[in-house]
């Protein structure tokens, strides 16, 4: 049985749950397109002399945000996962640190590890901020 868990359970996460996950989005995208379709043919039903059928369309669909406001999204996402990251990075040394006399060598090492890997992703995700910042106001000058 516990050998059946261990098979299964990687299947579920690495194969079944990001096809669930894509599916998902489709089918919202898709359920989306659909109902702009269904109202944009309604108004044409009831109005067929609608004048200017690209203001209607510019109307139903979204704005698309700029190419500055999806990096400045991407950054800021950097930005929070790095705090975070390098705070528990720090927090999890700090613990070891204090609680080192009562654990075995064994925990110390993999604790250490585990937070000293959490540090490292951290301070990347910070300098990564930092640098696509620095390149981001460089290219809106230019």
């Amino acid at each position: 049985m516990k050998e059946l868990v261990g098979i299964l359970v990687p299947l579920g996460v690495c194969v079944v749950m990001p096809i669930v996950i894509v599916w998902l989005i489709m089918r919202n995208k898709k359920n989306d397109t659909n109902r702009r379709t269904e109202i944009i043919l309604a108004a044409l039903e009831k109005n067929s002399d609608i004048g200017n059928m690209e203001e209607l369309l510019k109307q139903m669909t979204p704005p698309q945000p700029t190419f500055r406001e999806k990096m400045l999204q991407k950054l800021h996402r950097e930005l929070i996962w790095g705090c975070i990251m390098t705070l528990t990075g720090i927090g999890v040394l700090v613990i070891i640190t204090l609680t080192a006399k009562d654990m075995a060598t064994g925990d110390i090492t993999g604790f250490g590890i585990m937070g000293s890997c959490g540090l490292a992703v951290g301070i990347s995700l910070l300098i990564a901020y930092f640098a696509g910042k620095k390149t981001l106001n460089k290219e809106v000058k230019e």
